[in-house]
């Protein structure tokens, strides 16, 4: 527990000081490296011996500096599924990390490129708040398992999640909105989004045998360990703007 609250403590150090520099360029190389790394990790979680197609995705996400980023990732699926049945080939799971984590790290990128520096604290700070509120709440309160997916989550912990989540995000919010109404619920849905997010990321370690998608950060995993909550958070957030 003490190497895991030692690298959290760090990692939200790197992130405040990454969000008071604010760079554009500067965050889309970090962004670019997070890609890479977490698309390496999902391509063993679906046992894809091919790494040369990190550069096929990094060349994609260099394109998204032109145009919409979604648009960018919808083409990087319809062309690698497009080649793959050109191609014949027998192994469609080569598309599967073009899809996640590709697209929604693609869509982390577009709502800090569109929105701003403060929608992305906004998505990061509520998720961390939920996912720190989970662990802590079902490690001292945790009762009943909440699903076979992600053995050591519990309902108690999901709950006490959400709720801090959604506190910690409708503060953060308010900063950058004012439509209180709408702030408390896009709060609530990335918080319950990102809950599904890690436990989607946790499904596909179960399926291959794998405690951690990496070990990246001590006492945290992998990367896609740190960032799955935000790969399905950064969804919600998105479609709460589009109202």
């Amino acid at each position: 527990m003490k190497t895991r609250l030692i690298t959290g403590l760090t990692m939200l150090a790197v992130i405040l000081a990454i969000f008071y520099i604010n760079s554009y360029f500067l965050n889309f190389i970090i962004l670019g490296i997070v890609l890479a790394v977490a698309f390496l990790e999902a391509l063993k979680l679906y046992n894809i011996d091919q790494k040369s197609l990190v550069f096929i995705v990094i060349a994609f996400y260099t394109l998204t500096l032109l145009t919409n980023p979604i648009y960018i990732a919808l083409l990087a699926v319809i062309i690698v599924v497009s080649v793959l049945a050109h191609i014949k080939s027998d192994n469609i799971k080569a598309v599967l990390p073009f899809l996640y984590p590709a697209t929604p790290i693609f869509l982390i990128w577009m709502l800090y490129s569109e929105y701003g520096i403060e929608y992305l604290a906004w998505l990061i700070l509520s998720v961390v708040a939920c996912d720190s509120g989970a662990y802590f709440v079902g490690k001292f309160f945790g009762k009943h398992p909440f699903s076979p997916s992600s053995p050591n989550k519990t309902l108690e912990g999901v709950l006490g999640g959400l709720g801090i989540g959604t506190i910690v995000g409708t503060i953060c919010g308010n900063f950058v909105m004012d439509a209180a109404v709408h702030v408390v619920f896009a709060s609530f849905l990335i918080c319950v989004f990102s809950v599904w997010g890690d436990l989607f990321e946790s499904y596909l370690k179960r399926l291959v045998g794998a405690k951690d998608s990496g070990s990246l950060f001590p006492g945290h995993g992998g990367m896609l360990d740190r960032i799955d909550g935000y790969l399905f958070g950064v969804v919600a957030l998105l479609w709460s703007l589009s109202w």
